[in-house]
């Protein structure tokens, strides 16, 4: 069993490992976050240097892990032993870490998320099928409408209103 908790992006920096699709995928979640994202591969795609990360195009070292203090680290290359390497040195420096092509490996799961505005869906399968979190995702927003995101805000302004407070106070 696992719980669902929302990561803000004060937490720190986040590293991920790789050059891919994934690592791509990934990546730009967390800079859409408002995470500040460092990107080590030995390859940098003009994909992932749009994102807005800082992006360092040379093999995973371990010191990548150990000098610096990361709020998560994620591994997203094609090599088993890299991710496995980079697996290991994040939970033993205590950080959480997804590993993409070893479930027992990672400390956390990344849900399928929708966002508009303030409202975030999230749907987890533990890992299990990160496709069929998609589809169940997509159902949900397809059920759900449009508009939350502008009726949450006028929810937080009255609310607000109604505490004589002003900026976020979540």
């Amino acid at each position: 069993m696992s719980v669902l908790i929302e990561l803000r992006p004060e937490s720190g920096p986040v590293l991920v490992v790789g050059g891919g699709a994934i690592a791509l995928r990934k990546a730009r979640t967390l800079v859409d976050g408002g995470f500040a994202v460092t990107v080590v591969s030995p390859v940098i795609t003009a994909d992932l240097q749009s994102i807005a990360a800082r992006c360092t195009e040379r093999d995973f070292e371990d010191r990548d892990i150990s000098e610096q203090r990361w709020a998560l680290v994620l591994a997203c290359t094609d090599d088993r032993d890299v991710n496995h390497r980079v697996g290991s040195s994040a939970r033993e420096h205590g950080i959480p870490v997804l590993v993409a092509d070893a479930q027992d490996e990672s400390t956390f799961f990344s849900p399928a998320v929708f966002r508009d505005g303030a409202l975030q869906v999230a749907v987890s399968t533990g890992g299990a099928d990160p496709s069929m979190a998609k589809t169940i995702r997509e159902r949900i927003v397809g059920a759900l409408g449009t508009g939350w995101g502008e009726r949450i805000a006028a929810a937080r302004r009255a609310r607000q209103d109604r505490l004589g407070r002003t900026g976020d106070d979540e």
